[in-house]
């Protein structure tokens, strides 16, 4: 058992972890929705992702440009001669006459092989009906088994809802007939029985239900008027609000701080009173103070208004604190000694309560007013809040109420789930009578035939939505929907073909005008282009809006859904001689797609390139220096030796990403200089990968320790250098290691992408890891299968150099890893 078991995960663990390469394998040679397919392997197989990428064809639209391009003399063809570019334009027109012969070629064949199944199927038509009845009487047969009488309590609840919505003679009412005669006792002929069969179903209701439904409704007929008085009141807060807002912005932005401003002038001007009575200089009269007194004795009776509103409004404790500062230094300069009247500065004293006196009057009248507007509004909100959360306490109640009665509710609907079910199907059964005539009825396999085909399987799938129960008809419904699922594919093939032909017919007429226009007059503009004179064609543009525009607006969209749906039927459709007709359409407008379509324009195998030379030259210069590094901390003691080459791998514990910024300045600064170091160069982004030295010095030096010291001793002896011991000696015997550094350098250099998308702008300067990303989004899909392709052939130097080099792969890392 034991064995079992660990041999079932280890087959669970082998199938998931190759499940994501033989999906990428598969894809890249699959030609329809590989990405979200349900299938993992497809018959609709085709080697041109490779093509493209290889040996990317000259379809319609690269034909059009490069035409354009030749007649403009534009880049790369600028430098032809005139008899080279008019060489050049005869070949391509060759080329897009040969793709045009081949497209209509393929479409002649494809609407042949259309005719050929459109004929077999309508000569076939009673073959058809015979099959879909088959599968409807079996599903009847199914549904007729699964239905059991039963006339108890809850069957008369569900009868009761089903018949109290319909009239009398309704088709559901004819479903029913039979067992509400049975439930009542008596014959119901007219809409008098009816009414009287309707009121014994509703007494069981009642009784069945009890009075949860009429306290359910109460409690929603509650709770929607005391929602709708929640609303009411809302309304009512809300401009309430919006004034108390505009209030509370006067009084705390401006009223505070001027308030705030007064309260030091007034406490300035309390100092200078209390100054007073250490003056000297005096006058010979009393300086009359009648205005002062009164107008201080007026802003304290006001004061005391004021913060008497303030005690019923809380949210404004901060205005209090002025306030009661302004009161208390008023009160205090009113208490003036009488000597002090004869005083010189007094009179300076009451000068400057002068200049304090408007503001303040003018401050404390705009606080009182918004206080008194405020202070109404406030008792106004304060009782509709009140009545808002005591109507929300009331809500809260109301719904609790309802939660207990809706799931008493539930609990009593869950014990007719056997009723609803059986009431459900003898429905479905007295429709599926219906069905069965109307196709029987059906007398040929034309668009209306289709038509009522769809309708059927459209109901059909609509029934097994709404059927809940996983049982015996579940399973047979499925079947049925399954079996005859080709029908419904055909239609959409058939409508989209035709389609297709009306647009793709249009599309080529107007293809061979403009290309039969066209050469009549290319050689005159070729020849006023070599005259100095920049030329562009109308034809050419036009051509251009065709194969760019038109061709995936009217023509790609059906020509897609035809392959899609042609690929389904090849394994839908039960007349099996039709597969390979199916097939042949699939194969045919495959490659008309080919020809017109619109591809990704790439440096497929320049990026492959790019990344092998960066790879093997940072390889190379890595593994040299490595190696080189390496023998003085194997073979040599000096002063450091011990914590230097720690230093170095502590230094490469941070990720080299984190210095990027500082190498790409340093890239910008040396390529100021040296241009081939520069960014956006290979030479800058083999200098950026030159990081990963002292891993790869650490790995050298546990295998050097591993050769013996005493070769090197005898090579010295017979008169070799140190160096010669170096290069003739330990070189040659640490080749596994060597290799292994070499390996891995290149690898890891290959597969790197965030270094290179940083340093890399120019497309052609792309590396294979950068470059891929391009084919993850094509124009205008994802090209899924363009996409696994390139990661499979990219693969191909990296599993080349592996399995040349394997050999040291293993004596290489083994050997070095420990000491003897």
């Amino acid at each position: 058992m034991k064995k079992i078991i660990v041999h079932a995960v280890l087959i669970f663990l082998i199938a998931v972890i190759l499940f994501p390469t033989v999906w990428v394998v598969t894809t890249s040679f699959r030609r329809d929705e590989a990405a979200f397919s349900s299938e993992l392997f497809s018959s609709r197989l085709t080697l041109q992702n490779y093509i493209d990428l290889v040996l990317p064809e000259r379809n319609i639209p690269v034909l059009v440009q490069e035409m354009q391009n030749i007649l403009s003399r534009a880049k790369p063809f600028n430098q032809l001669t005139f008899d080279q570019a008019q060489k050049r334009m005869e070949d391509s027109l060759g080329k897009f006459e040969q793709y045009l012969q081949q497209t209509t070629s393929k479409y002649s064949v494809a609407k042949e092989t259309y005719q050929r199944i459109d004929d077999f199927l309508k000569k076939n038509s009673e073959k058809t009906k015979e099959l879909v009845l088959n599968n409807l009487e079996e599903l009847k047969k199914t549904i007729s088994g699964e239905i059991k009488d039963s006339f108890d309590d809850q069957y008369k609840v569900v009868l009761y809802e089903y018949l109290s919505k319909e009239n009398f003679n309704s088709p559901i009412f004819m479903v029913f007939k039979e067992d509400l005669q049975k439930i009542v006792g008596f014959s119901v002929n007219d809409v008098s029985d009816y009414n009287n069969a309707l009121e014994i179903l509703r007494q069981s209701y009642e009784l069945y239900m009890k009075d949860h439904l009429k306290n359910l409704a109460e409690l929603s007929q509650k709770l929607d008027q005391l929602d709708k008085a929640s609303t009411d009141i809302k309304k009512q807060i809300q401009p309430l609000q919006d004034q108390v807002m505009k209030t509370d912005v006067i009084l705390k932005n401006d009223l505070l701080p001027e308030l705030n401003a007064l309260s030091n002038s007034l406490e300035n001007l309390k100092n200078l009173k209390d100054s007073i009575k250490d003056s000297l200089m005096k006058t010979d009269f009393p300086l009359d103070d009648t205005f002062f007194l009164q107008s201080v004795s007026a802003s304290i009776e006001q004061l005391e208004g004021i913060e008497q509103k303030l005690e019923n409004l809380v949210d404004y404790a901060d205005l209090k604190r002025p306030l009661q500062k302004i009161t208390d230094i008023l009160k205090d300069i009113t208490n003036i000694d009488s000597s002090a009247k004869f005083k010189m500065a007094y009179s300076d004293f009451i000068k400057a309560y002068r200049e304090i006196q408007p503001k303040l009057e003018r401050a404390l009248n705009e606080t009182q007013t918004a206080l008194s507007n405020i202070e109404e509004k406030a008792i106004i909100l304060h009782d509709l809040n009140e009545k808002l959360t005591e109507i929300k306490r009331q809500m809260n109640l109301l719904e609790q109420e309802k939660l207990i009665v809706q799931q008493k509710i539930d609990l009593l609907e869950s014990q007719t789930k056997d009723a609803r079910r059986t009431a459900q199907l003898k429905i479905f059964l007295f429709e599926l009578d219906g069905r069965i005539a109307t196709v029987k009825a059906i007398t040929s396999f034309g668009k209306t035939d289709l038509l009522k085909y769809s309708s059927l399987m459209t109901w059909l799938r609509n029934f097994m939505n709404l059927y809940t129960s996983k049982d015996e008809v579940y399973t047979k419904l499925r079947k049925t929907i399954d079996d005859l699922k080709w029908i419904e594919e055909y239609r959409t093939f058939s409508t989209r073909f035709e389609n297709t032909t009306k647009n793709l017919e249009d599309l080529l007429k107007k293809t061979r005008n403009l290309l039969d226009d066209f050469e009549k007059s290319w050689r005159e503009l070729l020849a006023v282009s070599y005259s100095g004179v920049f030329v562009t064609s109308e034809h050419l543009s036009k051509l251009d809006d065709i194969a760019r525009s038109e061709f995936f607006s009217k023509v790609r969209s059906d020509l897609a859904v035809v392959m899609r749906k042609a690929g389904v039927l090849m394994s839908l459709i039960p007349f099996s001689n039709l597969r390979s007709d199916f097939k042949e359409i699939d194969k045919e407008y495959y490659r008309i797609d080919q020809i017109w379509k619109q591809k990704t324009k790439h440096y497929f195998l320049r990026w492959v390139l790019n990344s092998v030379i960066i790879s093997l030259i940072v390889a190379l210069i890595t593994t040299g220096v490595c190696a080189t590094a390496a023998y003085p901390f194997s073979r040599m003691r000096f002063s450091g030796r011990k914590y230097g080459i720690m230093s170095f791998l502590l230094i490469q514990m941070f990720p080299g990403v984190i210095f990027m910024v500082a190498i790409y300045n340093l890239l910008n600064f040396l390529g100021k200089y040296i241009g081939f170091l520069g960014v956006d160069t290979p030479g800058g982004l083999i200098f950026a990968y030159l990081t990963n030295i002292a891993y790869n010095v650490y790995l050298i030096k546990g295998f050097y320790d591993l050769i013996p010291s005493s070769l090197e001793e005898a090579a010295i002896v017979d008169g070799a250098t140190r160096f010669q011991s170096f290069y003739k000696i330990v070189l040659p015997l640490a080749k596994p290691i060597l290799t292994v550094v070499f390996l891995l350098v290149f690898i890891g250099t290959f597969n790197e992408y965030v270094v290179a998308r940083i340093i890399l702008q120019n497309v052609q300067n792309y590396t294979y890891a950068l470059g891929l990303q391009a084919f993850a989004v094509g124009p205008y899909e994802t090209e899924w299968g363009l996409f696994t392709a390139a990661a499979l052939l990219g693969m191909l130097p990296m599993v080349i150099l592996f399995l040349s080099l394997q050999r040291y792969l293993v004596s290489g890392l083994t050997r070095g890893a420990v000491k003897e």
